[in-house]
């Protein structure tokens, strides 16, 4: 009898350790999750570069932020940077965007990927415009990069 409430004490302490170690990484888990979005390059600040790099012409970087997995023409061909570039100074006018602000609004995360609508706010002409896209951004190789949309038309 003596063994068996021995037995039993052992297998309740491997069983309290296994639920405190669950607990512990679920919390360290969490608190990754929370400060993943406030330290480094986050999707935020990869959705707000990606602007602005379109809005000064840096097409290279635009490039270097887009998923070029899913970066083809209507053909299933992937899109080169040189076509890349040339579609964007084609639909740009070759000209810098004068976005006074970018507003990144996070609407939700589904399945790793998440969603952003995003205010652009310029003076053109002295008139005053604002423009909304709806960004899909998902991680990368360790870096956030933009899914959708793309505006090439090859």
């Amino acid at each position: 009898m003596l063994k068996a409430w021995k037995r039993f004490g052992v297998i309740l302490r491997l069983v309290s350790v296994a639920i405190i170690l669950g607990l512990l990484v679920f919390i360290g888990y969490q608190l990754y999750t929370f400060y993943e979005d406030k330290v480094g390059f986050t999707p935020d600040r990869a959705v707000e570069a990606y602007f602005n790099h379109l809005a000064q012409g840096e097409f290279d970087q635009v490039y270097a932020l887009t998923d070029k997995e899913r970066l083809t023409d209507i053909y299933g061909r992937p899109v080169t940077v040189d076509e890349f570039i040339r579609q964007l100074e084609a639909l740009t006018g070759a000209r810098r965007m004068p976005f006074q602000t970018i507003t990144v609004t996070r609407l939700f995360e589904r399945q790793g990927v998440r969603y952003y609508a995003v205010e652009l706010h310029s003076v053109v002409g002295g008139r005053a415009g604002t423009s909304r896209v709806l960004l899909e951004v998902r991680r990368q190789r360790g870096s956030w990069v933009v899914t959708y949309p793309f505006a090439i038309v090859l």
